[in-house]
C-alpha cells in the first residue's frame, strides 16, 4: 500500500510540474510548483529521508517559492502580455524537438550497454588507450626501418 501511495505522488509531482512549465498564468504556474515540492517532499518522508524531505518543506515551499509569488504578484505580469509573446516562442520548437531526440539517442545508447557494463567498457578503453601510449616501444620502431 505504502509503495502505490509513493508511485501516485510521485505521478502527481511529475504532473504538476509539467503543468507549472506549461502553464499561462505565472502565479498558476508557482502555485504547481508549490504542489511539486509538497509531494515529493512527501515521497522522501515516506522512503524513510525525514530530515530532506522536512527541509524541501522549509526551504523550498516556505521561501523560495513564496519569494517568486511574491515576486510575481508585485511585478503585475497581465495575461494577455504573455499570450501576446508566446507566439514569438514556438520557432525554438524544432530546435527543442532535436535536443530531445539527440538526448533520448545519448541515453539509449548508453543503456543498451546496460549500467552496470558501463565502467568496465570505460575501464577496457582506457586500458588500450594507456598501452597505447606508454607500452609501446618507439626505439624499437625506429631501428626495424
Amino acid at each position: 500500500m505504502k509503495n502505490v501511495f509513493i508511485y501516485l505522488l510521485a505521478f502527481g509531482g511529475l504532473v504538476t510540474s509539467v503543468s507549472a512549465i506549461t502553464s499561462k498564468n505565472p502565479v498558476i504556474s508557482v502555485i504547481y510548483l508549490i504542489a511539486t515540492f509538497v509531494q515529493l517532499a512527501v515521497v522522501l518522508v515516506l522512503l524513510g529521508i525525514n530530515f530532506v524531505g522536512i527541509s524541501y518543506i522549509v526551504v523550498y515551499v516556505g521561501s523560495i517559492a513564496v519569494l517568486f509569488l511574491f515576486v510575481i504578484m508585485m511585478i503585475e505580469i497581465k495575461l494577455i502580455d504573455i499570450i501576446e509573446t508566446g507566439l514569438d516562442f514556438t520557432q525554438n520548437l524544432p530546435l527543442a524537438i532535436s535536443i530531445v531526440v539527440l538526448s533520448l539517442i545519448v541515453t539509449y545508447q548508453v543503456l543498451q550497454y546496460g549500467l552496470i557494463n558501463i565502467p568496465s567498457i570505460i575501464l577496457n578503453k582506457m586500458t588500450i588507450l594507456y598501452t597505447f601510449f606508454f607500452d609501446f616501444n618507439f626505439s624499437e620502431s625506429s631501428r626495424s626501418s
